[in-house]
């Protein structure tokens, strides 16, 4: 266990209650990415666990939303800690933009929404166990706009002791193409237009957990006072999509086969996935990178959306 394990706050028990995934050997040539094919399980009604997955989404509101120490309850007494909880939890509803269904035209898609970027914030900690290093969205000053930049910027320091930087990047479309060509154009524009330079930043002045050594380490590598070898950057990409298939849960005809045999249709649909992203890959410009790609397939991210807006 490395000093940043103790800083992960999402829980795999939780996680395991919602997610699971398929085994697959898919590969992507010519760049450093892993490839990670989630979904939701099955409550016994036959439903993916949408409900479940906001319910755990929202047990760590405050934890998403603000640092350590602007949640730190220390020195007040039970009453005290209890309104400053409530407080808290309020201003974190205000931070969240909510996007309704007659907003999202085929010009103006939502990222994800924050709901997304919670998604990617949950599996990010569990999965790849990279604790988050900014709270992005306690630097908030307008609660009707998103944080500019990268949609989470997480941090892991590896077995051998090199700093991995992870910068989220978190795409729900209905369809999975705008889903893909929207992170792919993110991702370069956040190179081309140097918001790298201003994460970096973020992350020298508004860290959370990094030890003194670790922060000069950034801050050289920002200033090229340090090899490219000493901080490795990483994307860490969310890709959240309607699923035709999931249409067969409301025909009863085939409802319960297409829930028996889930694992291996999604097994097919990995395939058509990696060839999609394969193809963008092959004219992105930005390949020195290293990715962790997630897949998310729902029956409706708008369902989804709603689900999460209800609870604020």
């Amino acid at each position: 266990m490395n000093e940043l394990d103790n800083y992960l706050i999402a829980s795999k028990v939780y996680y395991d209650k919602v997610f699971d995934r398929v085994e697959h050997s898919n590969v992507i040539n010519g760049v450093d990415v892993d490839l990670h094919f989630k979904y939701l399980k099955f409550n016994p009604n036959g439903t993916p666990k949408l409900d479940k997955l906001v319910e755990i989404l929202f047990s760590y509101f405050t934890h998403y939303c603000f640092s350590s120490r602007k949640r730190s309850s220390a020195g007040m007494d039970e009453i005290e800690k209890e309104q400053f909880i409530s407080s808290l939890k309020d201003e974190a509803r205000e931070l969240f933009r909510k996007w309704k269904e007659e907003d999202i035209t085929p010009d103006n898609q939502p990222k994800a929404g924050e709901v997304g970027e919670m998604i990617l914030w949950l599996l990010t900690e569990v999965v790849l166990k990279a604790p988050q290093i900014v709270a992005k969205m306690d630097l908030k000053t307008n609660t009707q706009l998103e944080v500019f930049g990268s949609d989470g910027i997480h941090v892991k320091i590896d077995d051998n002791n090199i700093l991995n930087l992870y910068f989220g990047e978190a795409k729900f479309y209905n369809d999975i193409y705008g889903a893909l060509d929207s992170a792919f154009e993110s991702i370069e524009k956040f190179h081309e237009d140097a918001m790298y330079k201003r994460e970096y930043n973020l992350v020298t002045t508004h860290y959370k957990h990094l030890k003194q050594e670790k922060q000069d380490q950034i801050y050289n590598y920002i200033t090229n006072q340090i090899s490219d070898d000493e901080v490795k950057i990483r994307h860490a990409c969310l890709i959240g999509y309607d699923w035709g298939e999931y249409q067969k849960l409301s025909d009863v005809n085939e409802k319960q086969d297409f829930i028996d045999n889930f694992t291996s249709i999604y097994q097919t649909e990995t395939e058509r996935l990696t060839k999609l992203i394969q193809t963008r890959f092959d004219r992105f410009s930005r390949k020195e990178f290293a990715f962790d790609v997630f897949f998310l397939p729902f029956k409706s991210v708008q369902e989804l959306r709603n689900t999460f807006n209800a609870k604020l």
